[in-house]
Parts: structure tokens; C-alpha cells; sequence
């Protein structure tokens, strides 16, 4: 039987990932060339592969070492994280926030305002 997550790791990592959920929130509402970009499914995976790589980048370079006292160790199981950042972080992420349903997409440019016709 798998070995269970401690409440406070759990929730930590959810408190972790609403932070870059709301960074990437952040980006999308004040940067229109963003919002034009998630306007295609292409686009959407695009942001991805760069988004989730550099949460992970920040979060295994900056982050846990300042937290730890101890440097990344760049092996097999680092880049398999990187890699990973892109389908399992990354894309939920924009996804989510990028690709707004029915009339919102087609107005990606505009501001959200404008685009609900507010």
C-alpha cells in the first residue's frame, strides 16, 4: 500500500500551484499578445511547452534550493520533471485560463471587458 502524503506537503503543493495559477492568470489578463496566442489550440500547447518547463526551472533552481540549503542535483530524474512540466503543469494551466469558452474566443485580442461585452 502506497505510502500517503502528509496534509501539510499536500497542501503546500496545492498553495504552489494556485501561485503559479494565479501568475499565469496574471499574464493572460494584462498582456494581450498572450490572450491572441491562446486563440488555437497550437497556441494553447505552445504556451504550455514553455510555461510548465519554467515553473519548473524556477521552482528546482531558485525556489527548493533556497528553501533547503541544498542545490539542484541535474540528473535523469530532473529532466524527466522538466519534461513532464509540460502535459501534467503547464497545460492544465493555460488551458484552463487560455482557452475561454464560446464568444470569449473569439475575441482573444481585445481586453476581457471588451470581449463579454462589458
Amino acid at each position: 500500500m502506497p505510502t500517503p502524503i502528509p496534509p501539510p506537503v499536500a497542501n503546500r503543493h496545492a498553495g504552489v500551484a494556485l501561485g503559479w495559477s494565479a501568475v499565469f492568470l496574471a499574464l493572460y489578463l494584462s498582456w494581450p499578445r498572450l490572450r491572441r496566442a491562446l486563440a488555437s489550440l497550437g497556441g494553447v500547447i505552445a504556451v504550455a511547452a514553455v510555461y510548465g518547463p519554467a515553473i519548473w526551472l524556477v521552482m528546482s533552481i531558485a525556489v527548493i534550493p533556497l528553501l533547503t540549503g541544498r542545490p539542484p542535483a541535474f540528473g535523469f530524474r530532473w529532466w524527466v520533471q522538466l519534461v513532464g512540466h509540460i502535459p501534467f503543469v503547464g497545460l492544465p494551466i493555460v488551458a484552463m485560463i487560455g482557452r475561454p469558452a464560446g464568444e470569449q474566443a473569439r475575441h482573444a485580442g481585445r481586453t476581457p471587458a471588451a470581449a463579454s461585452g462589458a
